[in-house]
């Protein structure tokens, strides 16, 4: 019998309960779209970090990249819908 592997919370795929907690005014079709990347919590986490200015935090690892700059440019508009300067 194989035996699981210990996972950590950000590894978890995330579901369409995590994309609503963190991008608030998300429509359905962009949930299913950023679902369909099949991104990890921690990478839906990044990317709302990236997209809100705290990228600096992450300055080590580079520019987004794969999955994380898919779901910025996916959500980009829900930025613009939170700033009222906009």
């Amino acid at each position: 019998m194989e035996k699981s592997q210990p996972v950590t919370q950000g590894a978890h795929l995330a579901g369409s309960e995590d994309v609503r907690r963190l991008f608030r005014h998300i429509d359905d079709h962009t949930v299913a779209a950023v679902l369909a990347l099949k991104p990890t919590i921690a990478q839906l986490e990044e990317a709302v970090a990236r997209a809100s200015g705290a990228g600096d935090m992450f300055a080590n690892l580079g520019p987004e990249h794969g999955v994380v700059a898919r779901i910025i440019d996916l959500t980009k508009e829900l930025d613009e819908l939170d700033d009222p300067s906009q």
